[in-house]
Formats: structure tokens, C-alpha cells, sequence
């Protein structure tokens, strides 16, 4: 688990958390030369380090990622390659400083054209050919492109279910159950947000209401039919929590101590 700058400062507002877990296959013990783990990285938007009780945070309550926590490695001092969306994605998903990526110093939005260059290599695309099935689910922010050229299939990746890109580049409809409107402001200037599902548009406006349980269970079926077939498989689970506006279900609006902040919180938890 990891994390850098604090909130509130406006030039590093945009931050990130990576959590790792690798959820052994059956095999692995048996030969550890040909071993091949399951891997899941959940990747937090706008979450600093300090927003966390286990990091020391009085208020907020995150209990599932408090036990990760105290169960894994818990990094005191690590970096995101960048502090905004786009860059740090291309950075954790190629392993490749922004600049060589070409994706810096600004993000994708819904009216741009270009996208991940096509020669960049992706965790996904060195995973596929040692026979892992691999998903993205959720916030890509990595491009469309004309044809959706630029969607997350072409880069090694089955399937992918998700945003393109972040929630607020499009008109705010509601965030929170049943029909409270969105704290802050969001771009009226774009068509409402898309949810795809591989390359194909099946949901505008997206509902955020009921967004992340459905992220949610797309990530356990995909786990559950692969640990059932046995077939590794990596999970690139990509949240729009905590990003702003925040949004929650019915399950945890006004559930926290911390307002929206720490509804969309504890619904990412």
C-alpha cells in the first residue's frame, strides 16, 4: 500500500494508492519454478496516504484496508509517478517514466483524440502470453480514440468494464442514493459519461449510484471463474472513488464521520 503527497495542496490534488495482492495458485507451492500468482491491484483515485486510519487519520474509517494493512506491507515512503490521472496510469501500467510515455504533463478528456501510444507495453500485455486472463475494471483515463482504438482490449487486456475516463469530465446527475445532487461541479460542456463494457457503450448516463457494487461484482465473478477454471489471471481494478465529486450508495450515504469524503471512502473500502 502506498501513497505520497497530502490533500490539499492544489498542485499535488490529484493522488493515488496501489494495493497489492497476490492470491496464490494452486501450484505455486508445489513448483515454484513455474508458478504463476494471481495478481490484483486496486488503484485509488484522489486518496492520500493521510485520508487513512491506518496511516493516522482520527476520522476516517477503512477498516478492510486497515486489515490489509496489517496483515501486508505497509510503505512509508513511496511515489506515483505523477500526481495526476493519465501520467500515473501510464506509469503503472508500463513501468515507464510520463515523459517517455509521451502522457504528460496534462490528462485525456472526453473530446480528445490521441490515447496510449500503441508500442507502449502494458503489465497486461507481458501477462497474456504466460497464459493469464486479464480485466480492467473501472477508471482507465488512458484514451478513446476514433474506433475506440485507444480502449484497454488493445493493450493486452480481455476485458475491460468501466469510465474511460474521470466522472467529473461529465455532467453530474446525482451521487448519492436515491437522487441528491453532486457536491461539486462537473463539466456540462461533454455528453453524459459512458460505461463500456469492452468496446461497446451499454450505459449513458452512468448511474453512480449503483456503480461501484456493479464494479464490485464484475471483479468477484471475474476472480471466481478463473480460480474455478483454474486459469491465472490478473485484475487491474481501477476505482473512481475518491475522486470528486464523491458519490456513494445507499449502503453508505451518511454512514461516516467525514460527509461525502468519507461516505465514498468507506463504500471504496
Amino acid at each position: 500500500m502506498a501513497e505520497h503527497f497530502e490533500r490539499g495542496d492544489l498542485l499535488f490534488a490529484h493522488v493515488v494508492v496501489l494495493i497489492t495482492l497476490f492470491l496464490f495458485s494452486p501450484g505455486f507451492c508445489k513448483s515454484p519454478s513455474s508458478a504463476r500468482p494471481n495478481i490484483l491491484i486496486v488503484f485509488a483515485d484522489d486518496l492520500g496516504y493521510g485520508d487513512l486510519s491506518c496511516y493516522g487519520h482520527p476520522t476516517s474509517e477503512s477498516p478492510n484496508i486497515d486489515k490489509l494493512a496489517a496483515k501486508g506491507l505497509l510503505f512509508t515512503q513511496f511515489y506515483s509517478a505523477n500526481s495526476v490521472c493519465s501520467p500515473s496510469r501510464a506509469a503503472l501500467l508500463t513501468a515507464r517514466l510520463p515523459p517517455r510515455t509521451g502522457i504528460w504533463p496534462g490528462v485525456f478528456w472526453p473530446s480528445s483524440i490521441g490515447g496510449l501510444p500503441h508500442n507502449e507495453t502494458t503489465i497486461a500485455a507481458l501477462l497474456k502470453p504466460l497464459g493469464y486472463a486479464t480485466t480492467i475494471i473501472g477508471k482507465w483515463h488512458l484514451g478513446v480514440g476514433k474506433n475506440q482504438t485507444y480502449l484497454p482490449t488493445n493493450y493486452g487486456f480481455d476485458s475491460y468494464y468501466g469510465i474511460p475516463y474521470s466522472h467529473d469530465m461529465c455532467p453530474c446527475l446525482k451521487c448519492f442514493y436515491p437522487g441528491d445532487a453532486c457536491w461539486d461541479k462537473c463539466n456540462t460542456r461533454s455528453t453524459s459519461c459512458p460505461l463500456y463494457r469492452n468496446e461497446t457503450i451499454f450505459e449513458q448516463p452512468v448511474d453512480l449510484t449503483t456503480l461501484s457494487k456493479r464494479y464490485s461484482i464484475e471483479a468477484r465473478n471475474f476472480i471466481a471463474r478463473n480460480a474455478k477454471s483454474g486459469t491465472p489471471f490478473f485484475v487491474y481494478y481501477s476505482t473512481q472513488h475518491t475522486h470528486h465529486p464523491q458519490f456513494a450508495s445507499k449502503d453508505f450515504r451518511n454512514t461516516t464521520h467525514r460527509g461525502t469524503f468519507g461516505d465514498s471512502l468507506a463504500e471504496l473500502d
